[in-house]
């Protein structure tokens, strides 16, 4: 009996042994699986992490991107109205001018204009005070070449004048001439004013 006694003691030792064995491998897969399984969560982890990082990185540079545009359009609006202040008063002083101002300014176009022959000279509105037969008479021994004629009615709500010789018109009103030189004008004065 000693025999069966040791053979079943082997037996259920080795079974021990097989059992332990099996608890130890299934112990050690299931940390295998455990750290395979953190490891790809902290993956995850830190793949949603970046995402939201970059994420929110992104609506920052958005956020300061729009600031930075209203302050950009707020100064491209103070100097707009700026200019617009100075071509409105440089508007003002030229409807204002004095007839001595005006009879040079009338000389100098029609002196620019290199025009010969008859020329119409229609003022504008604002101007026409200023010009007399006097005025007219001084103004036509000026330009010899030119017979000056002048027409009865008026440019309405405009200062300056416009010189017409058959389908030739010449555009000298105060207006026009600021609306003609407005964008470099307007880059002299931005720039007169602003870097200083």
């Amino acid at each position: 009996m000693s025999d069966i006694t040791r053979l079943t003691d082997k037996i259920t030792a080795d079974a021990e042994k097989k059992y332990q064995l099996q608890i130890k491998e299934a112990q050690k897969e299931s940390e295998n699986q455990e750290n395979l399984k953190r490891a790809q969560l902290e993956k995850e982890l830190n793949e949603r992490l970046a995402f939201y990082e970059k994420e929110k990185r992104a609506a920052m540079y958005l956020e300061i991107s729009d600031v930075h545009i209203q302050s950009r359009n707020k100064v491209l609006a103070a100097k707009q109205s700026v200019l617009d202040e100075l071509f409105s008063e440089a508007l003002t002083r030229l409807n204002t001018m004095d007839q001595a101002a005006f009879y040079t300014f009338i000389a100098k176009g029609l002196a620019n204009a290199r025009l010969t022959g008859e020329v119409e000279l229609l003022l504008g509105e604002k101007s026409r005070h200023f010009v007399d037969e006097e005025f007219l008479t001084k103004l036509q021994a000026s330009v010899p070449e030119v017979q000056l004629k002048l027409v009865n009615k008026t440019i309405p709500r405009k200062g300056g004048f416009l010189l017409r010789q058959e389908a030739i018109e010449l555009n000298f009103t105060f207006d026009a001439l600021l609306e003609a030189n407005k964008e470099e004008l307007s880059n002299t004065l931005l720039q007169l004013i602003f870097e200083q």
